[in-house]
């Protein structure tokens, strides 16, 4: 039997992917996955390639073939975080007739979602919460995630193309503050009332 330099047997070599290699199409999505999964359990900073390499059963440079470095992937599971809650927003808010209604829902929703959510809550630890992420949130990305979630609502609600971006990233910024300064601590029925006395004349609805 091979033995190591202190004469202890050598363990037989970990298969790539652990015996299941996935098709080439599959294999960003799997390491997506392993991804978010380190990210919830261990957080954004204790998170990187030789960490999801070990986690996937594959090798480093395995995962610099779909991915360029550490930030690449990071950005790559948040945005994918974050086109599911768009998504489930989108689904939310669905029964919600009046497009002030749906705004305020959408709000709490999403809220809501991020708290619950390990991997987007990991965001909004003290230690991530930088001037990255709030450049980040109301870049033309999130206005886009914000525009398929809501974009029944924008349909009904007679604003342009400007003032739809426009709503969506004020809409963005109210839950940026939200987030970021929490006090005085609402329940979800005194925030909904604030946001349907603050936020909905202040989009226009």
């Amino acid at each position: 039997m091979p033995r190591n330099a202190e004469g202890e047997p050598r363990s037989k070599p970990r298969e790539p992917w652990d015996g299941d290699r996935p098709e080439p199409a599959a294999a960003r999505e799997r390491l997506l996955e392993v991804a978010a999964c380190c990210i919830a359990r261990n957080g954004i900073p204790a998170t990187g390639i030789a960490h999801v390499a070990l986690e996937a059963g594959v090798s480093r440079p395995t995962v610099y073939r779909y991915f360029k470095d550490r930030e690449e992937l990071i950005r790559s599971v948040l945005l994918q975080a974050g086109l599911r809650l768009a998504n489930e927003v989108q689904e939310h808010i669905q029964s919600f007739g009046d497009p002030g209604d749906k705004a305020v829902e959408a709000t709490l929703f999403t809220m809501r979602a991020i708290r619950e959510n390990a991997v987007l809550r990991e965001v909004w630890q003290p230690a991530m919460f930088d001037a990255y992420l709030l450049q980040g949130f109301t870049q033309p990305a999130s206005i886009m995630f914000t525009r398929v979630a809501l974009s029944e609502m924008i349909e009904t609600s007679g604003w342009d193309e400007e003032e739809a971006t426009e709503a969506m990233e004020l809409m963005l910024r109210m839950i940026l503050s939200l987030l970021a300064a929490p006090e005085p601590v609402r329940s979800e029925g005194e925030l909904r009332g604030f946001l349907e006395r603050r936020l909905v004349p202040a989009l226009g609805l």
